[in-house]
Formats: C-alpha cells, sequence, structure tokens
C-alpha cells in the first residue's frame, strides 16, 4: 500500500513520526517498508500494549548508504528487564515475518526508551 492511498487508515497514524518528511521518503524508496511496519505494529501493541511509539529516520552520519528506520517503544523504567526480553522476542518475531521484500527487515531498528 502506498502512503498516499489511504491516508486515513495509514499505520503511521499509530506513531509519532519524529522527522516526518524524511520518514515519508525512506519509506517510499523502499519498497516492503510500508508493508513491514504493517505487520509489525500489531506486534508491537502484543509486547507493550500501554506504550507509546515514535518512528525516526536515522542515516549513519559517517557511511551515506547506511539508513534505518527506527520505533522506539516508551517504555517504564520499573520494567526495564523484562522490557528487555520482551524486545527480544519481538525481534525475533519481526525476523519470521512474511513480507514481499524480506530485505526490508534490516531497515527496521526496534529499541525501548526508559
Amino acid at each position: 500500500m502506498l502512503i498516499e492511498e489511504n491516508k486515513r487508515d495509514c499505520v503511521l497514524d499509530n506513531f509519532k513520526l519524529i522527522n516526518l518528511e524524511e520518514i515519508i521518503n525512506f519509506i517510499s524508496s523502499n519498497n516492503g517498508l510500508l508493508e513491514l511496519l504493517e505487520k509489525v505494529y500489531p506486534l508491537l501493541k502484543s509486547y507493550f500494549p500501554n506504550c507509546s511509539y515514535s518512528l525516526l529516520y536515522a542515516p549513519d552520519p559517517e557511511i551515506k548508504s547506511f539508513e534505518d528506520l527506527m520505533i522506539f517503544i516508551k517504555g517504564d523504567e520499573r520494567e526495564y528487564k523484562n522490557n528487555r526480553k520482551k524486545l527480544y522476542d519481538l525481534e525475533r518475531e519481526i525476523d519470521d515475518l512474511k513480507v514481499s521484500n524480506c530485505k526490508v527487515k534490516r531497515l527496521l531498528l526496534v529499541d525501548v526508551l526508559l
């Protein structure tokens, strides 16, 4: 699905978009990344149901060809150890997702923020 196709129900509405224009451009230039986000979001809700989520486009400042889209999960400091275990499990499920372009998985990083 193209981002412009259905702005009303876009998965991006579930995230705080830290650098909107860069995120949109990155997703648009990486076929399958929006599809991956659509499949990752229900997993986020399952593992971290009471948290908020942010997206950040993060280019590597030293190597121009290294770019990532980062999901930040705003976690609870009291559950830090538990959140780390959940994050590990979530990352394993993301690795197992079936998407049309599996290469985009390497472009998506997930981390818990306290």
